[in-house]
């Protein structure tokens, strides 16, 4: 590295995004051959945000996300990078079989089309519109919804366009909840699902681009035995976490920065503002001021940066304060395994909202990952409220628990009451991306070239999941050496890696 006095970055939020982004700098700095020193400021006393493993003697719950799945390469640059290779832990082949609650009854969702046309998940006029989704033309403008919010459409518009309304019903509906807490016809397609917007645009359809890409991963099987050359289609999708849960990325990286000189995590840090100066940017929390620094990125949630960029301008305050949360209550329950009669072979269910139920979903832990549970107990994690049914997050834990086993009692047959329940209340769980979500964020970065060595990053504006918050941080990092350089357009990324 070279002996010339290094630049100074601030990044301001210890979750994934954060931390991710803070080691990704270090990396990239040494990559370029540049000077460079990272602050990390975390409010809370342990990093982490919402990537956090909580241990009951023998039960082992995530705070926040469950897993991630394998096909994001930098999330696999990531874990080589920390070395976390031999702890990662695959989910069972269980995972395969999911449920949706419909008509009141437990209904398997089918995994080939022939099982899904055999089944009686949706009325036969709802499949025969499903089958006419091969002759919906394609939409106009498809792809321009960051240019003109007005080019956008909601998921739910999507799935009554191509699909009919009883699969948006009964079958995206239930999807969009699990993933988000949200709303289908709320949501906007571009920014929550935008691959589905590039098979449209690619292929003309969703049944067109299945059965393309089907005849390319043909091909590459055959260029496989042909001895062809690689051929493999990279990640499969399988969801992942590590034999400590999800809190071992956050251990790994928080390992990785404690033993690098140039690298420093502030914890316990309630950051109120964040200000310019002719020598830099200054970083006030409830302690101290902090700085001069060349840069900061500002890394909470949306609702938190408000608070500590706001005062920049009334513009900047309102682009933030416009990307709402959804609540979320995860109730955790621990059983028996006799006390429940349900195989639970498989990853879970789903309640489309058409059901009228309080209950989100209900993911069986202890069928997805071993090592959760004491021997012969069974875990689920259950959810509540989301952005339609905010006032579930006003019962008290009791209430909650109470609400959950009413529900599962006889779509599972539990019997009894649990031997471990726990409840996680997120007030602001996961940011919901509105129509016009995408415009918005291009007017936001205009909003922040306004003020030269400030970056955003994190789950609020470009993909709620672990796997884009990683992909995010390696693009923030680049983006801010080449602010710390003076360069323009980024060094190649390292070659992908797989699991």
């Amino acid at each position: 590295m070279s002996e010339r006095n290094p630049t100074s970055v601030a990044v301001i939020g210890g979750g994934i995004a954060g931390l991710a982004t803070s080691l990704n700098l270090l990396d990239e700095a040494n990559r370029r051959d540049h000077p460079i020193q990272v602050t990390t400021f975390e409010k809370d006393n342990e990093p982490g945000g919402n990537l956090r493993t909580l241990r009951l003697d023998e039960w082992q719950l995530e705070w926040g996300p469950n897993g991630f799945l394998d096909n994001e390469p930098a999330t696999l640059r990531l874990v080589k990078r920390l070395d976390l290779n031999d702890q990662l832990q695959r989910s069972s082949d269980a995972t395969r079989r999911r449920f949706l609650l419909v008509g009141g009854r437990l209904r398997e969702i089918p995994t080939s089309p022939w099982a899904f046309l055999k089944s009686d998940l949706l009325p036969t006029g709802a499949k025969l519109r499903m089958a006419g989704e091969l002759f919906i033309p394609q939409r106009k403008n498809l792809g321009r919804a960051a240019e003109d919010a007005t080019h956008d459409e909601t998921i739910a518009q999507f799935g009554n366009r191509r699909l009919g309304r009883a699969f948006t019903r009964i079958m995206l509906d239930p999807m969009v909840k699990g993933i988000f807490g949200g709303e289908a016809h709320k949501l906007s397609l571009a920014a929550a699902f935008p691959r589905m917007v590039e098979l449209e645009k690619e292929y003309g359809g969703l049944f067109k681009a299945m059965f393309a890409l089907g005849r390319e991963k043909k091909k590459r099987r055959e260029k496989k035995k042909q001895g062809k050359g690689r051929t493999d289609a990279g990640p499969t999708g399988t969801l992942h976490s590590f034999d400590g849960g999800m809190a071992a990325l956050i251990d790994a990286i928080e390992a990785a920065l404690a033993i690098d000189d140039r690298a420093e995590l502030i914890t316990g840090s309630d950051v109120q503002r964040i200000r310019p100066h002719a020598v830099g940017w200054f970083i006030s929390d409830k302690e101290r001021e902090h700085g001069p620094f060349d840069a900061v990125i500002e890394a909470t949630p949306a609702h938190a940066a408000v608070q500590h960029l706001g005062h920049l301008s009334p513009d900047l305050q309102l682009k933030l304060a416009a990307i709402p949360f959804a609540p979320m209550a995860v109730i955790a329950l621990g059983f028996d395994r006799t006390a429940i009669t349900h195989d639970l072979d498989g990853f879970g269910l789903l309640v489309p909202g058409c059901e009228k139920r309080e209950l989100l979903g209900s993911l069986w832990t202890s069928s997805i990952f071993q090592g959760r549970t004491p021997t012969g107990k069974v875990l689920l994690r259950c959810m509540a409220g989301g952005s339609g049914n905010p006032g579930v997050m006003d019962l008290d834990d009791e209430g909650l628990v109470t609400l959950v086993l009413a529900e599962l009692r006889s779509l599972l047959g539990i019997k009894g009451s649990p031997e471990m329940a726990r409840v996680i209340r997120h007030q602001r769980a996961i940011a919901q991306y509105l129509p016009g979500h995408l415009a918005r964020l291009r007017s936001l970065e205009r909003s922040i070239s306004d003020f030269p060595g400030l970056f955003l990053t994190g789950s609020s504006y470009r993909g709620i999941s672990v796997n884009s918050c990683v992909k995010e941080a390696e693009a923030t990092a680049g983006n801010v050496l080449d602010h710390l350089v003076g360069k323009t357009g980024r060094a190649a990324p390292p070659p992908t890696e797989a699991v």
